[in-house]
């Protein structure tokens, strides 16, 4: 502390000063190391911000391409079955018409056997009609024959009791 007594009072008042100053400059120093560090803060703040907003819209478009992918399998899948359900409507459509036409043909069938049968029946009443008429006209075939043989016999009879006269319209 003498020493600080000896001293020459402006040599004290420009080392106060100086001190004042250093210590300023360290005041402002750390302030502006404060200031740095939190300009550091905030951008790292804004920078974690950002690579949010960056992962949002990240995950926003990695949903949005799949959910543009799922559409499109959907579309896809959705057109497979279009084109598959086409396939069995055609094929239904096909083997409705193939019944269709399976039917009218038993139809058409039935329809020839029942013309047959029918014809068969005709046949059969025509043949017993034949026959019939057949039998009678045995019958009338016998009745015929002996008339005939009875008009011979007559005739013969007459030859033979005839005195031969000459002729009968004289």
């Amino acid at each position: 502390m003498a020493e600080h007594t000896d001293r020459d009072p402006v040599v004290a008042a420009s080392e106060d000063e100086e001190q004042a100053l250093a210590e300023a400059r360290e005041a402002l120093l750390d302030a502006r190391q404060a200031l740095l560090e939190e300009r550091e803060t905030r951008a790292d703040i804004r920078d974690v911000a950002a690579a949010e907003r960056d992962s949002t819209a990240d995950a926003r478009n990695d949903a949005a391409d799949q959910r543009e992918e799922t559409g499109q399998r959907l579309r896809v899948e959705l057109e497979h079955r279009e084109e598959r359900l086409s396939e069995l409507i055609h094929a239904a459509d096909v083997r409705d018409r193939k019944a269709e036409v399976r039917d009218r043909a038993a139809e058409t069938r039935e329809a020839a056997a029942a013309i047959r049968l029918q014809r068969y029946r005709d046949d059969q009443r025509i043949d017993e009609r034949d026959r019939a008429h057949g039998s009678v006209d045995r019958i009338w075939d016998a009745t015929d024959r002996d008339e005939a043989a009875v008009d011979r016999a007559e005739l013969r009879d007459m030859a033979r009791n005839d005195p031969q006269e000459p002729k009968p319209d004289e």
